[in-house]
Parts: structure tokens; sequence; C-alpha cells
């Protein structure tokens, strides 16, 4: 199944988004409940419709924007819930509705299983994470709808996800510690580390955001002794070679072919080639292929 745009308005102003500016300025009527449905029921039908992801069946990602900001959410929701049932849902949602207890027990409700919220943490207190988010007030929000999952979301996957990039690459076991202490049981939950990917705003503060590999490593690194305590921790946009021996099983390989590229005077002697993501294409156009090495 495919990547949905649920919703092109957000409320918060990620300076990692991966999202143009421009993108929350469009015309929300083409997001709007009745072309949603339509357009849903072309694909279902074997029409070209969507563009990302288009060709996987094992799920459905509704991003934006913020989801939950549309003003038939709920409805729209129970729509893909009741035609595609039995379909992995994954909702990816900066949380900060979840904060409101009433709007979380209606959600799951209507969600029913199988499905997955994907909430970003952007630093373990108030002032990296509102700060990269863009909103004061934004971390407390979060961590609230983190709290209210966890105490209402039953057998409901939940995914924390921890973008580096240089403004938070340090804070990395600091937002490590912070999950153990507020969410104890790591069984419940998965944390994903990912490299930040090069596009939409991310590209245009780049000069901001500006981490190479070897950075990216680093901060993993300093979490030696915290990762294990995670029952289930993923590393995603990394390749293979920059990672020493021990993370590599932790790496997974989740863009599509069309956004990497392998060197060939690094990776086309490589034994970890098949089983390795490669080189972001947008981050080899910023930083070439240095970094890698030939296993």
């Amino acid at each position: 199944m495919p990547d949905i745009s649920f919703w092109n308005k957000c409320n918060s102003k990620c300076v990692m988004c991966t999202n143009m500016a421009s993108f929350s300025s469009q015309d929300s009527s083409q997001y709007g409940l009745k072309r949603q449905i339509r357009k849903m029921e072309s694909y279902l039908k074997g029409e070209s419709v969507y563009f990302k992801n288009a060709d996987k069946s094992d799920f459905l990602s509704l991003t934006g924007g913020e989801p939950t900001l549309h003003p038939d959410f709920f409805q729209l929701l129970a729509y893909f819930r009741r035609r595609l049932a039995g379909t992995p849902i994954r909702l990816l949602t900066n949380g900060r509705t979840l904060a409101d207890t009433g709007f979380t027990a209606k959600l799951l409700k209507t969600a029913g299983p199988p499905f997955c919220f994907i909430i970003p943490l952007h630093g373990s207190g108030p002032s990296l994470h509102d700060k990269v988010a863009g909103v004061k007030g934004c971390f407390m929000q979060t961590m609230k709808g983190l709290e209210n999952l966890f105490s209402m979301a039953g057998g409901r996957d939940i995914e924390i996800r921890v973008v580096l990039h240089k403004l938070n690459a340090v804070a990395l076991p600091d937002i490590l510690k912070l999950l153990l202490k507020k969410f104890p049981r790591t069984s419940r939950y998965r944390v994903v580390v990912i490299h930040y990917e090069i596009e939409g705003e991310s590209e245009r503060n780049h000069p901001l955001l500006a981490l190479r590999f070897k950075n990216s490593v680093r901060a993993v690194r300093a979490c030696v002794r915290l990762l294990p305590k995670f029952a289930h921790l993923e590393l995603y946009h990394f390749p293979l070679c920059v990672l020493p021996p021990s993370l590599r099983a932790l790496a997974r390989v989740t863009l599509p072919r069309a956004d990497r590229i392998y060197p060939p005077s690094k990776c086309g002697r490589c034994a970890l080639k098949a089983k390795c993501l490669g080189l972001m294409r947008a981050y080899h156009k910023k930083f070439g292929a240095s970094e890698l090495k030939t296993i």
C-alpha cells in the first residue's frame, strides 16, 4: 500500500521537514474526504494514482502535514480501516493532538488493529525539542500524547523516532535515557534512530542541519551501553560500512531504490552490498562518498 498525504497542514514547523514550505500553502481541497476516497478507490482498481511505495502491499502509511488536523480525520480514518480491513495502517504524527485524552480514545476506537503510531522526539526536554519543531510548548504536548498512548493503546504498535542532524545528534544519549525513565517497559514500543534526509525544508536549512555519517555514528556509539536496554531498536539510512560490525544488525533498508545510490568505486565489490542501503542520493550530492569503504 502507498504512502498517502493525508493532509497538508501542520501545527509544527520542523526544521528538518522533508516537505517544502509551499506544501502547506496548497489548496487543501485536494486532500478532502471525497477526493481521498475517490483516489483510494481508483488505486484499488489498479490505477497509478500514488507515487511513493505504491508497489508495497504490507502496510498503508498516512502522512502529512499533520494527519490528525484533517477536518474529517475520523471519518476518513474509518473509511480506510473499513476498506482495508486487516491491512496494517501506520499514522505518522507529531503526537501533539494526542495530548487530548478524549481525542486519543476516539482515535484508538476508530483505528482498530493492526495499527502503528509513529511519533518523533527531537530532544530530551522542551528547549531542544521545541527549537527543532519550531513551536514553543510542543514537547510537553508530545510527551503527554505518548503517555496517553501507553496508558490506553493496548496492543497497538508505537514507534518513537529520533531524526539525527547537527542540532540534536549529541543529545541522543539523553533522549534514550528519557525514554528509559518515562517508558521503562521497552517491549511495548520500538525506537528508530534515523540519519536525516536532505529534501524539502531540510535541504533549505542545510547549513543549520548538515551532519556527516561520521558524526551521527559517533552519536550512536556514545549510546552503546543504552542500546541493549531497548527490546526493539533500529537504525535507518546508515550505510553498513560506516557502522561498526556490532551495530550493523540494527540497520534497515527502508528507502525506495530510486532514492539510493551505490558508488561503484566503493560499493562495486563490497560483500555487504546486497543487504545495504548504499548512500542516499541527496547525501551523495552534498557530501560525496569518501566516508564509504569496501567490506
